[in-house]
């Protein structure tokens, strides 16, 4: 759409998708390149959360009888034929859920887990990153790294910007938020954009959402996906003057 002069990061072409024969993506064709910022938006079960997850595989873990038509490329080559622990490593997928299943994981563990680190050896950038998402308190004494080990004990925003911590400290190329910022407060929402648009930078952030006008401010391309299709592709700019004129105000 903008950067065709630029590989593309994430290359779809004719990508349906059925889950129990049931077509939940027609025909998508779509090209993600460097240094966009995302926004998905449709309403529930316009498939906003199965494109994501088709990225990484993570559809055929989560259901039954899943199977794709057409091609999904990262940096080139097919994600069928790449490891998913290389997939997941360079694109990180958070989704509301994540939340839940927090509580039956420690903080060490997790830790352990998805940054192969300990609470006692977290790097620089790690402790400017938990500064940043003011959750350094966890961590500065034995006694609330004990209390705080047990993440039952955080709060749900705590444990979203725990989240957050975890998805940006692995690094990777491609960031998906899908709807996991859609019920905080915003003073939270700024804070974690604020974070999220310093490490924009020679990556793709994705946010997915059904609420729309909460993101325009840190994204440049907005696709909006309607009962499986992309309906729309462009600016921001170009999507206020098309709602404006009544076209999207039945979505």
């Amino acid at each position: 759409m903008i950067y065709e002069e630029d590989k593309p990061i994430i290359e779809i072409k004719d990508f349906s998708l059925y889950m129990n024969n049931k077509e939940v993506l027609k025909s998508i064709n779509l090209k993600l390149y460097n240094n966009e910022s995302v926004l998905i938006y449709g309403e529930r079960n316009s498939g906003k959360s199965a494109l994501l997850r088709a990225f990484v595989h993570l559809n055929e873990e989560l259901f039954s009888n899943v199977y794709g038509k057409g091609d999904i490329k990262y940096r080139g080559k097919d994600v069928r034929e790449q490891e998913k622990k290389y997939l997941r490593s360079n694109i990180t997928y958070t989704e509301p859920q994540y939340l839940q299943n927090l509580n039956y994981i420690s903080l060490k563990e997790l830790l352990k887990v998805s940054l192969g680190v300990s609470p006692h050896s977290l790097s620089y950038e790690h402790i400017s990153l938990l500064k940043k998402l003011d959750l350094m308190n966890k961590f500065v004494d034995l006694k609330s790294l004990k209390y705080y080990n047990d993440l039952s004990n955080w709060s749900s925003a705590d444990k979203l910007s725990l989240l957050i911590f975890i998805s940006l400290a692995r690094n990777p190329n491609i960031f998906m938020f899908d709807s996991i910022l859609d019920h905080i407060d915003d003073v939270l929402l700024k804070k974690i954009k604020d974070v999220i648009s310093d490490i924009n930078q020679n990556r793709v952030l994705i946010f997915a959402t059904r609420n729309l006008f909460r993101y325009l401010d840190i994204c440049n391309r907005i696709i909006v996906l309607k009962e499986g299709r992309i309906i729309f592709d462009s600016t921001p700019k170009e999507f206020i003057i098309n709602f404006e004129g009544d076209k999207f105000r039945n979505l």
